[in-house]
C-alpha cells in the first residue's frame, strides 16, 4: 500500500464523542519528524503495530493504566490538549512533545529513554479495541469537518498537574480500599 492511499480522505471507525470524531491518517508532525513515515504507514496499512523509537520526533510517558484514563479525563476537563495515548497490558503511554519533560520524576511514571522503540497500533485500532494488545485510549484524530482537533502531541508541562491530580486520587482510593477491608 502506497502513502499516497493511506493520506487519502480515511473512512475509518468513528470515537464515541458528542462531536463526530474520526482517527486521522493525515498530517502528523510528530511521526512525519521521526524520518520514518512510510513504514509506519505501511505497517498501518496491515494493520500492524509500526515500530519508532522515542526521543526523535516525540517522547514517551509511561504510566498506570487507571492512571493514563483519569489524567486524560483531567486534562479534558481543564480544557488542555491532549495528544495520542496508547493504552497496553501494562499502563498507558503519553505521546509527549519532544523535550517538553525533561526532568519528569513524577510518582507512578517513567519517560522512556531516546531511542526506546516504541510501537504504535493504527489510529483506527481504539481501545478497547486492540492490535497485539495494544490500542489508542485517544487516537490522532481530526474533526469530521477536517479540520485539525489534535494531530500534535501532548506538551509535558501541561501534563504535570492533571497527572499528579490522578496519582493523588488513586492513592486516596486505594487508602479508602485497604481501611474498608480490614
Amino acid at each position: 500500500m502506497t502513502v499516497e492511499a493511506l493520506t487519502g480522505v480515511p473512512v475509518l471507525r468513528q470515537i464515541p464523542t458528542t462531536e463526530r470524531i474520526v482517527p486521522a491518517v493525515g498530517p502528523m508532525p510528530w511521526l512525519t519528524s521521526t524520518g520514518r513515515l512510510e513504514q509506519v504507514l505501511m505497517a498501518w496499512g496491515r494493520r500492524h503495530l509500526a515500530e519508532v523509537p522515542a526521543g526523535l520526533g516525540f517522547d514517551v510517558l509511561l504510566t498506570p493504566s487507571a492512571v493514563a484514563e483519569d489524567t486524560v479525563r483531567r486534562m479534558g476537563e481543564a480544557g488542555h490538549r491532549v495528544g495520542p495515548v496508547i493504552l497496553e497490558p501494562s499502563g498507558g503511554e503519553f505521546i509527549l512533545e519532544r523535550g517538553s519533560a525533561p526532568r519528569w520524576t513524577a510518582p507512578r511514571s517513567t519517560l522512556l529513554v531516546p531511542g526506546t522503540l516504541v510501537l504504535l497500533p493504527p489510529p483506527t485500532v481504539c481501545y478497547p479495541e486492540t492490535v497485539s494488545a495494544r490500542g489508542w485510549l485517544v487516537p490522532p484524530v481530526y474533526q469530521e469537518t477536517g479540520a485539525l482537533l489534535c494531530a500534535d502531541v501532548t506538551p509535558g508541562g501541561a501534563l504535570l498537574e492533571p497527572y499528579l491530580a490522578a496519582v493523588q486520587a488513586a492513592k486516596d482510593a486505594e487508602a479508602l480500599g485497604s481501611a474498608g477491608g480490614q
